[in-house]
């Protein structure tokens, strides 16, 4: 059975909110603040979960702020700012929230501004608060090998390797294919089918997959932190499934993953 883009859509929301399990156990209540909010999808579970909390929710769009005001969720509040520089003051927040937002940051202004992002949230966070990520995981390095069946589908991915913005994607051909490395194969496999040719445009200026486990907690003590907790959040669909109607890869799904770190100051 194939799948409508709407049903499609229900399923990866499905998918999300499971992920939020594991956030919600280590938020720890009080004055709560999710840096890069977008419209809501965090914030609307949050105030349900921590009724008697505080909630705040940053984001620079603010079509997206609206969507959440049309929530009406009675312990929300929103403000429209760059999440990028200092908001609040120092030691005046209990948990912070980057979920799914960093990979931005570093998409736009690289390693150093993620650093500089993390910094900021160290001075904002009081001496016992809770610091979380949920972001796109990249795969330890490793080589792989993808093959096209048919040239349309080759044709995109020298494409991609031209137009990716990001970093250069090194790769060697191999007959009917390529071989690379398995965090850049990812990234092309999740931009192989944009719904249009300006979706395809935007998301070659954007990274998905930039930072491995390791890249995370080195930041991560850069930035002042210690990794209390990071575990590895698997998909719970198969998202490669109509890619494989046009490509064969010898990696799994579970390679698109994402992370949780809890970060608490360290001292």
């Amino acid at each position: 059975m194939e799948w409508t883009d709407d049903e499609k859509w229900k399923q990866r929301l499905l998918r999300r909110k499971r992920w939020l399990k594991p956030l919600f156990e280590q938020v720890k209540p009080g004055k709560i603040v999710e840096f890069g909010c977008g419209s809501g999808f965090v914030l609307e579970d949050l105030s349900k979960e921590f009724p008697d909390s505080q909630i705040v929710g940053i984001d620079m769009n603010q079509e997206r702020l609206d969507a959440v005001a049309e929530k009406n969720l009675d312990n929300v509040e929103t403000m429209k700012a760059d999440i990028t520089t200092q908001i609040f003051p120092d030691q005046s927040i209990d948990t912070i929230l980057y979920v799914g937002v960093l990979h931005e940051i570093f998409s736009l202004s690289g390693r150093e501004k993620v650093l500089e992002t993390l910094k900021l949230g160290h001075k904002a966070l009081k001496d016992d608060g809770i610091l979380i990520i949920q972001d796109f995981l990249k795969p330890p390095p490793e080589p792989v090998t993808i093959s096209f069946k048919n040239q349309k589908t080759e044709d995109i991915f020298f494409r991609f390797t031209r137009e990716f913005r990001i970093r250069n994607i090194e790769y060697e051909k191999i007959k009917g294919g390529v071989m690379l490395d398995i965090g850049d194969a990812v990234e092309f496999l999740t931009k192989y089918r944009p719904p249009s040719e300006g979706d395809w445009i935007e998301e070659m200026g954007e990274t998905h997959h930039y930072f491995t486990k390791e890249d995370f907690h080195e930041v991560a003590s850069e930035a002042g932190f210690t990794v209390k907790d990071s575990i590895k959040l698997l998909n719970v669909e198969d998202y490669f499934a109509e890619i494989r109607e046009d490509i064969e890869f010898d990696f799994d799904e579970n390679e698109r993953a994402w992370i949780q770190l809890v970060m608490e100051k360290r001292m």
